[in-house]
């Protein structure tokens, strides 16, 4: 078994291409010039995501930096954020750890669960496209966090960053990570095509008590992630687990060359209700099931949890794909 915590997770890169070999279409996809990575708080702890992407607005490039807490208990009182074409441009101490109080970008007295900031990135350093393509803007999300019990009172409080590289390897723990302007009139017109030798994946985690090497995950709350394997051992993509309200929340990422084409997932307060034979599961009778047409590499899928799924502890997850290659031109 290989669960690991979101919070020890590189920095995610989301590069979506959804197109077919008839015209480009998009699945399922924000922006796609999106980049996510996990906030984390007091270090170790997940409690959402940072994402960030750019509009090119009239000839004017404007930078979007979104602070999402999707953790039930935990709410932002205070972002500060500082961005950069270098990182020298980020206020530090002489020492190298970061000093958000100077940081240019900031708001208090906040009780919130999302937070955008809007950065003219035209005014303040210039750039343009396509003149700026390919520039790497340093940014460091920073924030104060606290927790609530099932009242309403904080019983926790935290700092928390959006994850990334660290500033020194000893001092405080804060990080930065970096986005790249890519300006859209010089990516070159592109036909991806799938190679149609879609094959299966699982998502990592505990074996089924069949011969063959199908897994399920056990998910126990908060946010829990794992790696999705095609043919056993070969890494394709990561999958993110978390609540939201009655759902449980399913994201597929998968990396660059590889595309989703079937996604079955069941979910269960015990093992013995994911659908089985001789201990083999039988993807083609869980619960959630959809077929994609195009090359999709970013997916959400919401599955809705009985009253005694939403009361349980711990559920038994069992997340099956179909993943195939893809070759663009």
């Amino acid at each position: 078994m290989n669960i690991k915590p979101i919070s020890i997770i590189a920095t995610i890169l989301l590069l979506v291409f959804t197109m077919t070999m008839i015209s480009p279409s998009i699945t399922n996809v924000k922006a796609s010039n999106s980049y996510i990575t996990p906030l984390i708080a007091g270090q170790y702890m997940t409690i959402g995501y940072v994402e960030t992407w750019h509009e090119n607005i009239s000839g004017a490039l404007i930078l979007h930096v979104k602070y999402v807490i999707n953790d039930t208990a935990w709410y932002l009182t205070e972002v500060h954020l500082a961005v950069n074409t270098s990182l020298s441009g980020i206020p530090r101490t002489k020492t190298g750890n970061p000093i958000p109080g100077l940081f240019p970008y900031s708001a208090t007295g906040l009780w919130t669960k999302e937070y955008e900031f809007t950065i003219n990135l035209t005014d303040v350093f210039g750039l343009t496209c396509p003149a700026s393509n390919q520039t790497t803007i340093y940014i460091a999300a920073h924030a104060d966090v606290a927790k609530v019990d099932e009242y309403g009172y904080t019983v926790q409080t935290e700092t928390a960053w959006g994850n990334g590289t660290r500033f020194t390897t000893r001092g405080n723990w804060g990080m930065y990570f970096t986005y790249n302007i890519i300006c859209e009139q010089y990516v070159p017109e592109q036909v991806c095509y799938l190679s149609g030798n879609a094959r299966t994946a699982w998502a990592n985690g505990y074996e089924f008590p069949g011969r063959n090497w199908a897994t399920y995950v056990v998910y126990n709350g908060g946010n829990q992630s794992t790696t999705l394997l095609r043919g056993q051992n070969e890494y394709v993509g990561d999958v993110y687990i978390w609540r939201d309200g009655d759902s449980l929340v399913v994201r597929i990422v998968m990396k660059p060359g590889y595309a989703l084409t079937k996604l079955h997932i069941h979910v269960a307060t015990n093992l013995s209700g994911i659908p089985q034979a001789n201990g083999n599961p039988i993807p083609g009778n869980f619960e959630y099931k959809v077929d994609f047409t195009g090359i999709t590499t970013f997916y959400d899928a919401y599955i809705s949890l009985d009253s005694s799924e939403q009361a349980a502890s711990q559920l038994y997850v069992a997340i099956h794909a179909e993943v195939d290659t893809y070759t663009c031109s």
